[in-house]
């Protein structure tokens, strides 16, 4: 075969081509990827109370390969503040029926307040995710059960009317509760106290 000027011109193009065509993931790459990300959520959510539940709220909030605790905390919280806003709307809607009984009303203004108290506690914990402060955010996200259950325990014999919003407040707080003793478990531990020397360390011997 005889290269004549076009011919070679046709051929070099040719080769230029496949050489910068870049690689395409193939199908198989992506699961494989996409697998390592669920095992890694997995790996997470098994230690918590409801490990369905932790998955199923994180998973769709999730687009790197690698997991990090940190950030699914912060998704778990906003989980919990989303049913706290959902709860507090529906305590409001309660409160103005006209049909309320005395106790009713009462038990429902004491919810009122345990719910609000929530949302600072909330917004303070995301403050201390932020700084990444996980022993301040576990101090003030802890807040959240025991308003829940103050709230609870105005109801006699645990008749809520809105169950349903107080059971996932309860489950999604439980859950971020877990993943912050998880990330807390694997933290470093702190370097050893010095205390201060007292003002006989320098002194020899026994005093008489």
């Amino acid at each position: 075969m005889d290269f004549t000027p076009k011919t070679y011109l046709t051929l070099l193009i040719t080769i230029s081509s496949l050489l910068l065509t870049k690689p395409v993931l193939s199908t198989r790459d992506i699961h494989v990827t996409h697998q390592e990300l669920r095992e890694d959520l997995n790996e997470l959510c098994k230690k918590t109370t409801n490990p369905a539940l932790c998955s199923k709220t994180i998973q769709p909030h999730v687009s790197e390969t690698t997991l990090e605790p940190i950030k699914a905390l912060n998704v778990e919280v906003d989980a919990t503040l989303t049913g706290v806003k959902a709860a507090l709307t529906k305590i409001k809607s309660l409160e103005a029926l006209n049909n309320n009984e005395k106790s009713t009303k009462k038990s429902l203004s004491v919810c009122d307040e345990q719910y609000s108290n929530m949302l600072d506690a909330i917004a303070e914990t995301k403050l201390a995710i932020a700084r990444k402060d996980v022993v301040t955010a576990k101090f003030k996200f802890s807040a959240v059960l025991s308003y829940q259950a103050a709230c609870q325990d105005n109801f006699q014999d645990g008749k809520i009317p809105f169950n349903e919003d107080s059971e996932a407040v309860f489950k999604l707080g439980g859950i971020a509760l877990d993943i912050i003793a998880s990330i807390e478990k694997n933290m470093p531990p702190l370097p050893p106290v010095k205390s201060a020397p007292s003002a006989f360390s320098s002194v020899i011997g026994t005093i008489s």
